[in-house]
């Protein structure tokens, strides 16, 4: 099938960050696959690496938990600036919607302040040329409330009794491969 501007069409992407704090910290990694409706992947995938300026000092944490570290991204990296202009260039392509695994409170804040950063409007993505937001960490949720039968849930947290909704957990749980998991 091939691909028409006025066919909405999905864009699924995944952040790996240097911290936690997306007013503070910066992004590490951008990755993204453009996909129709029917989830078949249109076109290639997009990784990005961001280089670091010199005034930031990643979390070391960050760098053992994502396994990316500062020389790699200089080395790899766009400036953030071009970097931010290529992700809002995918985002913004009329007819898109933007979607990940807990995106919309983790990602799309990075996404924002990079951004706003970068003297971008950090909002018109999200609504201009029809374009919108989805994370489906929710619709996990809906299912595991509405309709548990069908997916293997991963055991329940011991400290609170809580379900866990972590990706890694959810795909081990139903035996997903990851392929190159971000």
């Amino acid at each position: 099938m091939s691909y028409h501007a006025k066919q909405t069409t999905i864009f699924w992407y995944d952040l790996e960050t240097f911290g936690l704090d997306s007013r503070y910290d910066r992004i590490a990694q951008f990755a993204g696959q453009r996909t129709d409706l029917d989830l078949n992947p249109i076109g290639e995938p997009v990784v990005l690496y961001a280089k670091l300026s010199d005034d930031y000092l990643p979390d070391p944490l960050s760098c053992t938990i994502t396994g990316i570290t500062p020389q790699e991204v200089n080395r790899k990296g766009l400036c953030e600036s071009e970097l931010i202009e290529r992700i809002n260039a995918e985002f913004s392509k009329p007819n898109t919607v933007v979607a990940g695994f807990n995106n919309i409170r983790f990602d799309d804040e990075f996404i924002r302040n990079a951004l706003y950063r970068n003297f971008l409007d950090p909002y018109k993505r999200e609504w201009d040329n029809n374009c919108s937001r989805w994370d489906i960490i929710d619709l996990v949720r809906a299912a595991y409330d509405l309709r548990p039968e069908g997916i293997k849930w991963p055991p329940r947290k011991e400290e609170t009794g809580n379900p866990t909704f972590r990706l890694t957990a959810l795909t081990e749980a139903n035996d997903i491969e990851q392929v190159g998991a971000h």
